[in-house]
């Protein structure tokens, strides 16, 4: 009887040592708010990451969202919040932290990623708007850092320490996931650099400024902005100047992101007689941009066609 019962007891303990275990394993729950780092996470984290709830995709302005009963019930239950930060989400992140309360994703937890503060950020220039009743303004800075590969290869570093503290088993894992991925990423944007040689010191105009990382890395000029404020259209006088100022600039083509309606570009591109580009922006944002790798190889291209006067949208 009391073997029985010590084998009964050790069954137990098993069975709860294998459930303990279980649970430490059990893929991570992510909400991610914009699609570069939901595809960066599953890249670094593969079959360790289990649900990634993505807030906004490619075709949404990530300006623009909404809360809602769903995504405040998938923040509630995520074990990692992985956002741009740096004033890329401010607009309606804290509302959803407060709505989900979830500690675990609370700022200064491991399970709360910021990953624009990983990055080397350009500062948003705004002359005669430094100063707001006498006193001077902080420093905006541009928040899509994914336009810039090396950007992404200091995040992926981060975000395996940030993995590695909220799923210590995975460690060896995430370790060599990030070092592979960050190694293809540095041959494919060696590789990109020269073959982008034609676009360095080239005039585009943009719709709105929202790619300043990737033409930073590229070398690319941005010479007229048809949108200087997200989602306000702009009017007939500034149409007319900009199309006028193409070929004094120099303009070769104008571009718009895949979550933006074309229209006004596509205006100043038929009057102007300059090919009209739609670049992804991000992953997903074209059919060929399925993750960062191909997200960098279809920016090129694109941008690429553009100057040989190819129109791609």
């Amino acid at each position: 009887m009391k073997r029985a019962f010590t084998a009964a007891l050790a069954g137990v303990a098993l069975l709860l040592s294998a459930a303990a275990t279980s649970a430490m394993a059990a893929p991570l729950k992510v909400f991610a708010c914009v699609p570069e780092w939901a595809s960066l996470v599953k890249t670094i984290g593969g079959d360790r990451i289990g649900t990634i709830t993505l807030a906004t995709s490619a075709h949404e302005n990530p300006d623009n969202l909404k809360p809602t009963p769903g995504l405040i019930a998938a923040l509630a239950e995520a074990d990692l919040l992985l956002c741009t930060g740096i004033g890329l989400e401010e607009e309606w992140l804290p509302t959803l932290m407060e709505r989900a309360n979830n500690p675990k994703v609370a700022k200064g937890k491991p399970g709360h990623f910021m990953a624009g503060e990983y990055a080397k950020v350009i500062e948003e220039h705004n002359p005669g708007e430094k100063e707001v009743g006498g006193e001077a303004e902080e420093e905006e800075v541009h928040p899509h850092v994914q336009g810039d590969p090396n950007n992404v290869r200091l995040i992926a570093g981060q975000l395996a320490k940030w993995l590695i503290q909220l799923d210590p088993e995975g460690k060896d894992v995430y370790a060599e996931r990030t070092k592979a991925f960050n190694s293809q990423l540095t041959a494919v944007t060696k590789e990109l650099l020269a073959k982008a040689a034609p676009l360095k010191g080239i005039n585009i105009a943009v719709q709105h400024d929202h790619s300043t990382y990737l033409f930073n890395w590229l070398g690319i000029r941005t010479a007229a902005i048809v949108e200087p404020e997200p989602n306000v259209a702009p009017g007939p006088d500034r149409l007319a100047k900009i199309i006028a100022d193409v070929p004094k600039q120099k303009m070769r083509f104008i571009i718009y992101a895949a979550y933006e309606d074309p229209a006004p570009s596509r205006y100043v591109a038929q009057n102007a007689k300059i090919p009209l580009v739609k670049i992804p922006f991000t992953v997903g944002g074209t059919p060929e941009a399925t993750d960062l790798i191909t997200f960098y190889k279809d920016s090129v291209q694109r941008l690429l066609d553009g100057l040989a006067g190819r129109e791609r949208t």
